[in-house]
């Protein structure tokens, strides 16, 4: 029998120029302490130019209200991201992969496809397989909430000869992807507090 995990993800811009700002030392602070939050198996954050990305993975969708009120999480989302970033997109996500434990992770790409008039569930389910294949270790599936603004998400961890190849592989996917994909949300960024367990 499969097991079902949520895969929580945060996706935060950033303003132009935000490298040389100290709030992002913070925010990057508060996000390494979203390992110690209540429920959480595994946690990443990475950063990049532009975006801060989060991925916390809980073990069932009963983790998630109690993990969304806690402390770190509201530190990281109120006192570390709101002050610094131009907006954000967060998604949960049901998977069946387990936490990751390896510690060789050295970037991360993260996905969500918004819900969109005339899109199939087929469709939705196709892309994320077209997602999985790409190099790296892919967590994707549905988004927990029906009424989410997104349909589904995925996260995908890339150790550093698969990062090489992962721009190049993600453009020549993107020519086969149905239209609807050209809405989806999406960040690549370094890692910068690499996975943790809680």
């Amino acid at each position: 029998m499969s097991v079902s995990r949520v895969l929580h993800l945060i996706a935060a811009r950033l303003p132009a120029g935000a490298g040389g700002d100290p709030r992002l030392g913070t925010a990057i602070d508060l996000g390494g302490a979203l390992a110690r939050a209540p429920g959480v198996r595994a946690a990443l954050l990475g950063s990049s130019e532009r975006h801060i990305v989060s991925a916390c993975w809980l073990d069932e969708r009963a983790a998630l209200e109690p993990f969304a009120a806690s402390a770190p999480h509201m530190s990281f989302v109120v006192r570390g991201l709101a002050p610094l970033v131009s907006g954000m997109w967060s998604a949960s996500v049901e998977t069946e992969a387990p936490p990751p434990a390896a510690d060789d992770t050295v970037a991360m790409w993260a996905m969500a496809v918004p819900e969109s008039a005339g899109t199939f569930e087929w469709e939705v389910r196709a892309l994320l397989e077209a997602v999985a294949a790409l190099p790296g270790v892919a967590f994707s599936g549905p988004t927990v909430e029906e009424r989410d603004r997104f349909r589904a998400g995925a996260v995908i961890l890339l150790r550093a000869g698969e990062a090489e190849r992962f721009d190049a592989a993600l453009r020549d996917a993107r020519r086969a992807w149905p239209a609807f994909a050209s809405g989806i949300e999406q960040a690549l960024v370094r890692v910068v507090v690499p996975p943790g367990a809680a």
